[in-house]
């Protein structure tokens, strides 16, 4: 499977530590239990002692040991969410200046028709294409409530499914929605290993299809979004159909994917460093929007 590496970045802004880390993570060359065993040394199972083998692919995704009150992997999780929740959060704030300007009068309206000559100097008139109208442009009360601990932005952990739409016990990870109109988004993500895209896309969409049919039976409009970035920091194709719905623009979209790789790949590479320690103490979400300047 072909990899974005990204290696400008990786020369430009990483250590060399993280360098190697995602190197050997691309190719599972890492010191791993399995993988040591390979090498004639130890037994190839956990370290933690779940009883499986110590496989890369295990140590990043799949290993459980009753952790609380935060799970490694769902730390990851949440911190890949929180950078999808403020990008949003973003675009919104654009369509919403965007629509006041409009009103003040500072943007003209289009021509709806445009005129054509032909060789032989005559004129036709042809009608414009209909301008598309991004989803997020379609309202500005906007409502959010995403599954992650962010205080400053007024989000919390397990929260209930919006009672005003509907009375369902599945929650996705992010939904948003207006009051003045019926048009409902969720975005449900997964941290997968790379090879595993595909299976986890299907098997999301299979679990909340009847979600989707509840909240159309009420009149609801649903937009449903599922997104994929890797454990290793590849960001699968579903990320492009998601910002194109939402309306991100092109420096919005690149910066978003570098935020998502760069996060699930520091990351990945905590939990990689942590794979002796059994435990694990809860940490803030990660935001490396802090740490890098996309433009430079």
């Amino acid at each position: 499977m072909q990899l974005d590496r990204r290696w400008h970045s990786l020369l430009a802004y990483e250590s060399d530590s993280s360098i190697r880390f995602r190197m050997c993570a691309t190719e599972d060359m890492l010191p791993t239990a399995s993988n040591l065993q390979r090498w004639g040394q130890g037994d190839g199972m956990c370290p933690l002692g779940c009883k499986a083998k110590g496989s890369l692919r295990h140590i990043l995704t799949t290993c459980q040991i009753g952790e609380s009150p935060q799970c490694r992997i769902t730390w990851r999780h949440d911190s890949v969410l929180f950078a999808v929740f403020r990008a949003v959060l973003r675009v919104v704030n654009r369509f919403k200046n965007s629509q006041a300007e409009c009103k003040l009068g500072r943007k003209p309206a289009a021509n709806s028709r445009i005129s054509f000559k032909s060789e032989s100097n005559q004129t036709f008139v042809a009608v414009r294409a209909p301008v598309v109208v991004d989803v997020l442009a379609t309202a500005l009360d906007w409502k959010f409530q995403f599954d992650i601990h962010a205080p400053d932005y007024n989000q919390e952990k397990s929260r209930m499914f919006p009672s005003e739409i509907l009375e369902a016990s599945q929650m996705p990870d992010g939904v948003i929605w207006p009051c003045s109109t019926k048009v409902f988004i969720w975005i449900e993500l997964t941290v997968p290993w790379e090879e595993n895209m595909t299976l986890r896309n299907a098997e999301k969409k299979a679990k909340y299809n009847q979600l989707r049919i509840d909240c159309e039976a009420k009149g609801w409009k649903v937009r449903s979004l599922y997104l994929e970035v890797g454990c290793r920091g590849h960001v699968g194709d579903s990320f492009h159909y998601m910002c194109k719905m939402l309306g991100f623009m092109k420096a919005e979209r690149k910066e978003l994917q570098f935020c998502l790789e760069k996060t699930a790949h520091h990351c990945s590479h905590a939990i990689f460093v942590h794979r002796y320690q059994k435990q694990w103490e809860q940490k803030p979400l990660l935001d490396v929007s802090k740490w890098y300047s996309v433009k430079s």
